[in-house]
């Protein structure tokens, strides 16, 4: 082989060793980049599990909590508001406040979650869809019968334990699963006329309007009119009235027994003692004096306030 041949096979080795490594070079730098791209997906991947596995929950459960928390406070104001008509009515009877509307805004609706993949929280707002009725037994008097009906919010929560706020005859209640809990009080108030006698005032609360109820993810109102106030018992009108007894059909009735349980032990006195207290199924039954008791009834006064409520749609 001549010289000048041997020159151009050993440029062409050296030329494809060249081509070789670079190909594989190039193999490589590829090869690498799919694996850095594949682990930085692994890597995000993990982050987000993470994320939604053991930090969402929390932010849900947090954001329900602070939803129902603003719910319970539009609750407070309603109740407040159907008070203050009613101090209202009881200083001037001959007030224009039956002519004011009042629209009462509940934040049931909230914004949505961003990077939970939630939706809105949502709520079911009811008018007069539980039974709540009172009814006054005095001696020597007139057996009244007042249909109290009821306003309720109940939630729709996934992580928060579920909350139920019930307001009915001017009461204001909390309900989580089988327990309830009377947190704002009614008007009813005992006061001592002198040593171990008694007079009771109890101002019913009585909501009107048509049974229903509206769930949804954004807020709506509660249409407050037409309000009224009467005088429905006195017994300085009936002579002597010694005693009587009342009777409070509820689907809370362990709510009310422990609200007459603390008023009456603020009055320094005894169930079984100086009152009765039963519990029977719905029905709480009350009365004063107990037999042999040494306290006596100065006075029982009972008034209502009528409320006619509606329920207003909000926007969505």
């Amino acid at each position: 082989m001549k010289q000048g041949d041997r020159e151009i096979m050993e440029r062409n080795k050296g030329g494809g060793s060249k081509f070789f490594l670079n190909s594989f070079l190039r193999s490589e730098s590829g090869a690498s980049t799919a694996v850095a791209f594949v682990l930085l997906l692994g890597i995000i991947f993990t982050v987000f599990s993470v994320v939604h596995l053991g930090y969402v929950p929390e932010w849900k459960t947090d954001a329900e909590h602070s939803h129902v928390a603003d719910v319970w406070k539009d609750m407070t104001e309603l109740k407040s508001k159907i008070d203050r008509t009613t101090m209202l009515l009881m200083s001037d009877p001959i007030s224009t406040t039956p002519d004011v509307m009042i629209l009462m805004p509940l934040r049931t609706g909230s914004m949505e979650m961003p990077f939970s993949g939630s939706s809105r929280f949502s709520g079911t707002v009811s008018i007069n869809t539980d039974p709540c009725n009172m009814t006054i037994i005095p001696a020597n008097g007139t057996e009244g019968a007042i249909n109290c009906g009821t306003i309720s919010y109940s939630s729709n929560n996934n992580y928060y334990v579920n909350q139920v706020f019930k307001y009915e005859n001017g009461a204001l209640i909390l309900a989580q699963k089988e327990q309830s809990v009377m947190k704002l009080y009614p008007m009813i108030r005992i006061s001592e006329i002198s040593d171990k006698n008694y007079s009771f005032s109890i101002n019913a609360i009585e909501i009107k309007g048509l049974a229903g109820t509206l769930s949804s993810n954004s807020d709506c109102s509660i249409r407050l009119g037409d309000c009224s106030f009467i005088s429905f018992y006195d017994s300085s009108r009936y002579g002597n009235v010694n005693s009587f007894s009342l009777k409070i059909n509820t689907v809370h009735p362990d709510a009310w027994e422990a609200y007459f349980k603390e008023m009456m032990t603020g009055a320094g006195m005894e169930k079984d003692k100086d009152y009765a207290l039963d519990l029977t199924g719905n029905e709480l039954y009350f009365s004063f004096p107990a037999n042999g008791s040494e306290c006596s009834l100065n006075r029982l006064y009972v008034a209502k306030t009528t409320v006619n409520a509606e329920l207003v749609n909000g926007l969505s």
